[in-house]
C-alpha cells in the first residue's frame, strides 16, 4: 500500500490525482481511528447508563433480554453524543501516529503546508457530519421513541410510577398526573383554558383518559366555568370524548426532559402547530446545535491539528495530544455552557450557538499559527 510520502514524492505531485489519492487516504485513516474511538466512548457510556437502569429493568422482570433491548435502543442517542469527541480523539491518533512515523516530515519536506492537510481531511469530516446528522435527526428520535413506548408498556403501574408534566396545547395548559401504555392513556389530566389576553375562562378534568380511533375519551369529566360575575362548576358521568390534540407518541416526547425530535418537528414546535412542553429557545437551540454540526466536527479536528508539530524524536513523551483533548474537553464544557444561556434566553439563540464554535476555532488558527511561525 503505498505511504503518504511515497505518493507527494511522484514529479507530478502539484496533479489533481496525487492530492486525490492522498485525501482519500486521509480520510480513510481517519474514519476508521474516529469509529474506533466512538466504539470506546460508547462502551463506556452505555456501562455508565446501564449502571442506572439496571435495577428498574430488573425489577419489572424483564431479564437479559430488557437489559439488551434497553442498550440497542438507547444506543442511537448516545452515539449522537459521543460523536464530536470520537472525531476529537480519532484526529489526535491519527495525527500523532503518523507524526511520529515522520510521515507528516515527509510531507512537509514534498510542499504540503498544513492548511493543505487540513484540507485533505475535510471529504472524512463530511463523512462524519453526514453520519452525525442522520444521527440526530432520525436514528435518535427514532430509537428514543421505541425506548419509551418499551419502557411504558413494561411497567404494570405507569400511571403511578410515571411522573406529571405540564404542556401547552394550542390556547390550552394541560396538566397530566401520570400516562401508560406507551402514551395512550392519560391519568388526572386538567385542562385550562385561556382567552386572548392570558386570562383563565375555564378548566376540564378527568381521572382518566383513553386514545381511541384519534380520539381521546374519559369516563367522568369535571368542568369549572368562569364568567365575569360568577363560577359554574358541571360533572359529566358517562364515556365523553376529551378535546385534545396531543396524540400517544407526542405524550411519549413531552413527557422527556429533554426529547429527541426530529428537524420537522422541531419546526413545527417553533411555528405552534404541536404540543410543545419547553420553551422556544429551547427548540430553537435543538435547531441550530444540529445544523451546527459540521462546523462543531471541524473545529474539533482543527483542535487536534497542533500534534503534527510534535518533534519527531521526543516520541510519546510530548504533551501536546494531552493538551489538544484538553482544548476538546474545554470546548465540550463551554458549548453546554453557551447553550444552557440561549435555553434560558440569557443570550440571543443564534449567538449562543455560534459563539463557542467561533471561538474555539479562533483560538486553534491561532495556536497554529503561532507554531508555524517557531
Amino acid at each position: 500500500m503505498a505511504t503518504p510520502a511515497r505518493l507527494m514524492k511522484a514529479p507530478s505531485s502539484r496533479t489533481t490525482l496525487p492530492r486525490h489519492v492522498l485525501a482519500r487516504h486521509f480520510s480513510r485513516t481517519l474514519l476508521a481511528r474516529s469509529a474506533l474511538s466512538g466504539g470506546i466512548l460508547l462502551s463506556l457510556m452505555e456501562i455508565l447508563s446501564l449502571l442506572e437502569q439496571t435495577n428498574p429493568i430488573l425489577e419489572r422482570h424483564l431479564g437479559a433480554t430488557g437489559i439488551v433491548t434497553y442498550a440497542l435502543l438507547h444506543l442511537p442517542a448516545l452515539a449522537a453524543t459521543a460523536l464530536p469527541l470520537a472525531v476529537m480523539i480519532g484526529a489526535l491518533f491519527t495525527l500523532t501516529q503518523m507524526t511520529l512515523g515522520s510521515e507528516i516530515a515527509s510531507l512537509r519536506a514534498a510542499g504540503l503546508s498544513t492548511p493543505a492537510m487540513y484540507r485533505l481531511m475535510l471529504p472524512g469530516m463530511a463523512i462524519m457530519a453526514a453520519f452525525g446528522l442522520i444521527l440526530q435527526d432520525r436514528l435518535a428520535p427514532e430509537g428514543e421513541l421505541l425506548l419509551a413506548r418499551w419502557w411504558s408498556v413494561t411497567d404494570p403501574l405507569a400511571c403511578d410510577t410515571a411522573h406529571d408534566f405540564w404542556f401547552r396545547d394550542g390556547p390550552h395548559i394541560i396538566h397530566v398526573g401520570g400516562y401508560g401504555d406507551a402514551g395512550a392513556r392519560l391519568c388526572n389530566i386538567t385542562a385550562y383554558s385561556r382567552d386572548a389576553t392570558g386570562n383563565l375562562t375555564d378548566a376540564r378534568a378527568a381521572p382518566d383518559l383513553r386514545y381511541n380511533q384519534g380520539v381521546w375519551r374519559a369516563p367522568a369529566t369535571r368542568s369549572l366555568l368562569l364568567a365575569t360575575d360568577r363560577t359554574r362548576v358541571s360533572e359529566l358521568h358517562g364515556a365523553a370524548t376529551f378535546a385534545l390534540a396531543a396524540r400517544p407518541d407526542e405524550i411519549l416526547a413531552l413527557a422527556q426532559p429533554y426529547p429527541a425530535l426530529t428537524t420537522p418537528q422541531l419546526f413545527a414546535a417553533l411555528g405552534n402547530r404541536r404540543p410543545t412542553a419547553l420553551p422556544h429557545s429551547d427548540y430553537a437551540m435543538m435547531l441550530l446545535t444540529r445544523l451546527l454540526l459540521p462546523i462543531t466536527l471541524c473545529v474539533m479536528l482543527l483542535l487536534a491539528v497542533p500534534v503534527v508539530y510534535i518533534p519527531p524524536r521526543t516520541g510519546t513523551g510530548s504533551w501536546l495530544p494531552v493538551y489538544c483533548l484538553g482544548g476538546g474537553f474545554v470546548f465540550v464544557v463551554i458549548q453546554g455552557l453557551f447553550q444552557a444561556l440561549g435555553e434560558a434566553g440569557t443570550l440571543p439563540v443564534a449567538l449562543a450557538a455560534l459563539a463557542a464554535p467561533l471561538l474555539a476555532g479562533l483560538a486553534g488558527i491561532a495556536v497554529v499559527l503561532r507554531m508555524e511561525e517557531r
